[in-house]
């Protein structure tokens, strides 16, 4: 009798134990777990097709050599972004795929897959950004 409670009172200490360590650090996921992020600042957003006037001789290919895709792809700075960086806008995930010539600084290119969706998205100024690690 008295070696199950000591069982008993071993467990109950470790669920303590465990219990504090979430209510300390708030969390029970690792790092590997949890998606981090880095605040890159307000940029301005663009926005840009595969047609001629938005891609000239390019068409959908990107810097990166992927296929350009909706509600995926971004250009970037590769000065301020590195090509292969993940990037949170307004809750949505992009990948820095292209680079583009009127890209310069704090200045990001989204891709649609029309030019009448990139009419309608027009410039927006003053958005932060954040790279997902």
């Amino acid at each position: 009798m008295l070696k199950v409670m000591k069982k008993k009172l071993l467990v109950v200490i470790a669920m303590l134990v465990v219990a504090s360590g979430i209510i300390f650090t708030g969390s029970t996921s690792t790092k590997a777990e949890d998606n981090e992020v880095q605040y890159l600042g307000k940029y301005k957003l663009t926005a840009y097709c595969g047609c001629k006037k938005c891609s000239g001789k390019w068409g959908t290919r990107t810097a990166s050599g992927k296929k350009a895709k909706q509600g995926r792809t971004i250009a970037v700075d590769k000065r301020k972004i590195k090509l292969g960086s993940k990037v949170q806008i307004n809750g949505k995930t992009y990948v820095a795929e292209d680079v583009g010539g009127g890209v310069k600084g704090k200045h990001i290119d989204v891709f649609f897959k029309s030019h009448k969706q990139t009419k309608r998205f027009g410039k927006k100024t003053g958005v932060k950004v954040y790279k997902v690690n």
